[in-house]
């Protein structure tokens, strides 16, 4: 009880500031959400969200892997519900709704986005219609209606380019063994490829080519690239 007294008065009287160059706002009550940057922070929210995740594995209905449920994913403040029943997949944004109505937290509609089919109803959050879409960016992953990662592997291609590019402006005057440890660090590291999975040779050979340009370009080797 203590702590948690603690956390209450922590939270009740907490102040923030605007800083605006050398200048600050004047300081200004919080009245919900957590301190960003806090070591706590993470978790008090997911103590916040647990019962919202309890409530929707009640349903016992979405995707299984094996005999696991998962019909959402959750990471942070980020969700995405999964659902074969569009029916379904609408129960499941009514009892997010009705927790965040409950519990002061507001979902933005805006960011709320449904795979596009022509086969696909309207779905509502919040007495608005989510935007249905071809393709959306979810944690820096591109996914879209085609299941494939051709345009996921684009986007690693583009940032490969873009990378290569940087380190030979700001390092081309570096010695080699600089060279390597700044290309393993920035270039060799790919968001996410374990989940590539479907895709085509040409479009995975195009990022093989990108890779192999920006060490030659680094390294001012002669290129046909």
């Amino acid at each position: 009880m203590c702590f948690v007294g603690l956390l209450k008065h922590w939270y009740k009287e907490q102040t923030m500031q605007v800083k605006w160059g050398k200048h600050f706002s004047e300081p200004f009550h919080v009245p919900n959400g957590v301190r960003q940057g806090g070591v706590l922070s993470p978790y008090l929210f997911a103590v916040y969200l647990d019962d919202l995740s309890n409530e929707r594995n009640n349903i016992r209905a979405g995707c299984y892997t094996g005999e696991i449920l998962l019909n959402h994913l959750m990471f942070a403040d980020d969700m995405c519900v999964l659902f074969k029943c569009i029916l379904w997949l609408q129960r499941i944004l009514d009892v997010c709704q009705a927790y965040a109505e409950s519990h002061g937290i507001i979902f933005n509609c805006n960011k709320t986005k449904n795979s596009k089919s022509t086969a696909t109803p309207l779905l509502k959050l919040g007495g608005q219609y989510a935007k249905s879409v071809d393709q959306y960016k979810y944690l820096g992953i591109v996914l879209d209606t085609e299941l494939s990662d051709d345009k996921d592997i684009q986007r690693q291609l583009r940032y490969q380019y873009c990378a290569a590019n940087k380190l030979r402006a700001s390092f081309s005057r570096c010695s080699n063994p600089v060279k390597n440890v700044l290309y393993c660090s920035f270039c060799t590291p790919m968001y996410a490829p374990q989940l590539w999975c479907n895709f085509m040779k040409s479009c995975m050979q195009r990022l093989r080519v990108a890779y192999n340009c920006g060490c030659r370009a680094l390294y001012n080797l002669e290129s046909e690239c």
